[in-house]
């Protein structure tokens, strides 16, 4: 073993045998110093262990790449002051999030605020001007009343006349039980049954018509008009037509014609307003109408725009 020493009073004065090929001087390490290296077509130094001894920004040469001052580490673009860390946009002052404009920083937001016009989170108002359910509501009840007095009008010779049969039954056969009166009395309360649901068919055309004359000329029926509400275009809340108007009366009154689906379609399309935004029904829908308030402070002005025919006077 070669001992290396350097002269103390030449400092930085490298040893004599430091330029040697296949040595490497360690002091005061057992079993380091010079080592005999693999003959790879000459004498080579063994590196040193990766990610140990002197390193690019450690101070020492000779060490692995990759530390050190590193790309990623220190003042470098990524960290520190990056464009998407601190203030980035989509937080802190996103519009709809936060402090809704014209409030104080940090204030809570008002209620019914609403993020984004017509959709995504918060609560959303209606439109003030639409008529309210339990007006609508009343308006039919009036409207029923009036049409159900003069389907009544047309029911009751049905009746009378379905009584008068089944008493000449009784008067024609001693034994109400016998075979002959039987077949008689059937016969007698199936034509009674034809004409009742003639009579329930002409009290639909009178409700269909009912309707479609009136909202055709004024938009309103009598229940409408002691309401304070008129049937209106969605779009430009104008007057509907007479076209309109008729394919809005007969969704409404004929689907109750059939029998249990009818019913049910029914009653859907009179519940259908309670969760629509527009508060409309799906006869509304069908003839794409909606039904304002003519009275009271949200009442839009009228007459409305003419986009279909003369506005209503």
């Amino acid at each position: 073993m070669t001992r290396v020493t350097q002269d103390q009073g030449n400092p930085g004065q490298e040893p004599a045998n430091a330029g040697e090929p296949g040595t490497e001087s360690t002091p005061g390490q057992p079993g380091y110093g010079t080592q005999p290296q693999p003959d790879y077509g000459g004498a080579q130094t063994q590196p040193a262990p990766p990610g140990y001894g002197a390193q690019p920004g450690h101070g020492r040469p000779g060490g692995q790449p990759g530390y050190g001052a590193q790309p990623g580490y220190g003042n470098q673009p990524g960290y520190g002051g990056q464009p998407g860390y601190g203030n980035p946009p989509g937080y802190g002052g996103q519009p709809g999030y936060g402090t809704p404009p014209g409030q104080p920083h940090g204030a809570p937001a008002p209620y019914g605020y609403q993020p984004y016009p017509g959709g995504g989170y918060g609560y959303q108002q209606k439109d003030p001007s639409l008529a309210e359910w339990w007006q609508r509501l009343l308006a039919r009840i009036i409207d029923g009343i009036i049409v159900g007095a003069v389907v009544l009008a047309i029911l009751i010779p049905v009746f009378v006349s379905l009584v008068h049969r089944i008493q000449n039954v009784n008067n024609q056969y001693a034994d109400i039980n016998s075979p002959a009166a039987q077949a008689a009395l059937n016969h007698a309360v199936s034509q009674s049954i034809g004409s009742v649901y003639l009579a329930s068919v002409a009290g639909v055309v009178i409700a269909m018509v009912y309707d479609w004359v009136q909202h055709a000329l004024w938009g309103q029926t009598l229940g409408k008009r002691a309401l304070g509400t008129r049937v209106v275009r969605a779009d430009t809340r104008s007057k509907i037509g007479a076209g309109p108007a008729a394919g809005r009366a007969a969704v409404y009154a004929f689907p109750p014609l059939v029998p249990f689906v009818g019913g049910l379609f029914g009653l859907l399309n009179e519940l259908w307003l309670l969760w629509d935004r527009e508060r409309q029904c799906l006869h509304d829908k069908a003839a794409r109408t909606v039904v304002v308030k003519t009275r009271g402070p949200n009442a839009p002005p009228w007459p409305g725009p003419a986009a279909s025919g003369q506005p209503y006077t």
